[in-house]
């Protein structure tokens, strides 16, 4: 469950942003509109003008981001000169939390991933699933994806078995998308206009 009530401001973007909502969040609008900054100021790698960040209940504004259980997807989030099974196991050995075979074999198979080797040899979409599956995997309380699902094929059928994925792990998720069609695949919609966003449904 996310509860944020945030602004900010760098150069000519005055941001004011808001989430009151948890299970899958799309968060669409223009190139611009402030979508990627707001995600990052709920990541924590921006700190806000004022307002808060709250993450399942906890107040996580003031925390550095490896600290507020929530990651932040974009198209260039890889570790370039990993396996594709390294990769995937890569976020739980870092936050040191178990993960059997059995788990990190079902993604592989709901995500579509039958591919392997190094992933900086993968396609822009094969990286994609790769990083969004290896977030999932790592068990945060909330991940943010930042257009990330645009480059996928069959991306309807990869964004709705994603979407149950984290159902099941109790996983709240934001996407950001240019398309306002996207929203019929949440359970809220929120649209971002000139910094400031503002709930749909």
């Amino acid at each position: 469950m996310f509860d944020v009530q945030v602004t900010f401001q760098r150069g000519n973007l005055v941001l004011s942003g808001e989430l009151h909502d948890g299970g899958c969040i799309c968060l669409s609008g223009l190139n611009g509109s402030g979508k990627t900054t707001f995600l990052n100021v709920v990541a924590g790698n921006l700190s806000p003008k004022a307002g808060y960040v709250k993450v399942g209940g906890a107040d996580v504004t003031r925390l550095p981001p490896e600290r507020r259980g929530v990651v932040l997807i974009n198209p260039d989030s890889l570790i370039p000169h990993l396996e594709v099974d390294r990769h995937l196991r890569w976020g739980a050995e870092v936050k040191k939390a178990p993960l059997d075979g059995a788990t990190v074999a079902e993604v592989k198979d709901r995500l579509g991933i039958s591919f392997s080797g190094r992933v900086d040899r993968l396609s822009l979409g094969m990286r994609e699933r790769v990083s969004l599956a290896t977030a999932l995997l790592s068990k945060p309380k909330a991940i943010l994806v930042d257009e990330a699902f645009s480059n996928i094929d069959h991306r309807n059928d990869f964004m709705s078995a994603y979407k149950e994925l984290c159902a099941v792990g109790g996983i709240d998720l934001v996407f950001t998308t240019q398309q306002q069609s996207d929203a019929s695949l949440a359970d809220h919609h929120y649209e971002m206009v000139d910094g400031r966003s503002s709930r749909l449904f």
